[in-house]
């Protein structure tokens, strides 16, 4: 139950900060933007054409509530962990979002039974990626559409350095864990402040460094050590990012190549694919 608790500890903590319309806005851009749909228009006439949708791990239910817009169409919003609580307080006014606490691996619905299931960076924070990718595609009707996106590894210094740390982190309790996390975006910020840049010349395979001109800050998150901290949202949401991969017992990272392979497996087309620093978003039908 640790996964759950750490995500019960989250959005206890950080709940109100999720919930505001200037970040449901940008999240809805990064969502229509990573799954290729571009603009709001094109998903509404996408989900104008769904019937059952299920929102696998919903967190406080922003994604829900963007899942919502067709009325005929019931959305069911599960997540394992207390967010449920905090997601029906902002949206079980919807007539047609059900919210319910329940694990992805043991879902109470029959198969074949969604025409439209998202799990939106949440299967790497199951006890198996793969196998619970697995469990939803059988939930899925024939010409359904199933969308997820899972962190992408990342190269092997920073891969060393967070799977270092989380050794030390997963064992703490939940204040420890906050309180590394707050120093991480401190430390976030403060690179910040360098306001320098690095010029790396050319590529640098082994460590898989590309050349280019870094910010100083995101030179050193994305290659040696998850630091977040971003300025334009509240401090306590980079603390919460930290918190996101630090304290959950299970937090894993895939290539774009073990994705296919699970829709392949699965026997499912990749209708778009998509990778990205942080990951990759697939959509697959069968």
């Amino acid at each position: 139950m640790k996964t759950e608790d750490s995500f019960s500890s989250k959005w206890r903590n950080y709940n109100k900060t999720y919930h505001t319309k200037k970040w449901f806005d940008s999240q809805k851009k990064w969502f229509l933007e990573r799954f290729g749909w571009k603009t709001s228009s094109n998903f509404n006439k996408f989900l104008k054409t769904r019937t059952r949708i299920l929102d696998a791990g919903t967190g406080i239910g922003n994604s829900a509530k963007l899942f919502s817009s067709n009325p005929k169409a019931d959305v069911f919003a599960i997540d394992a962990s207390e967010s449920v609580i905090f997601a029906y307080k902002k949206y079980g006014n919807l007539p047609n979002v059900h919210f319910l606490q329940a694990d992805i691996r043991k879902l109470p619905f029959k198969k074949n039974f969604f025409d439209f299931i998202c799990s939106d960076q949440v299967l790497h924070h199951t006890k198996d990626t793969e196998s619970s990718f697995k469990i939803l595609t059988k939930l899925l009707t024939k010409n359904g559409i199933i969308s997820i996106y899972v962190y992408k590894i990342k190269g092997p210094i920073r891969e060393f350095a967070d799977n270092f740390i989380r050794e030390s982190t997963v064992k703490m309790t939940e204040k420890q864990c906050i309180e590394f996390s707050k120093d991480m975006a401190i430390l976030g910020k403060n690179l910040s402040k360098i306001k320098k840049t690095i010029i790396i010349p050319r590529d640098i395979p082994v460590l898989q460094i590309k050349a280019g001109t870094y910010d100083i800050q995101r030179f050193i998150y994305w290659n040696f050590l998850k630091c977040w901290w971003f300025g334009d949202v509240p401090f306590d949401q980079s603390v919460a990012t930290n918190f996101d991969w630090y304290f959950p017992e299970y937090a894993y990272r895939h290539s774009p190549k073990e994705v296919k392979k699970w829709f392949k497996d699965s026997k499912l087309k990749i209708i778009y694919f998509n990778e990205i620093e942080s990951g990759v978003s697939v959509n697959g039908t069968k």
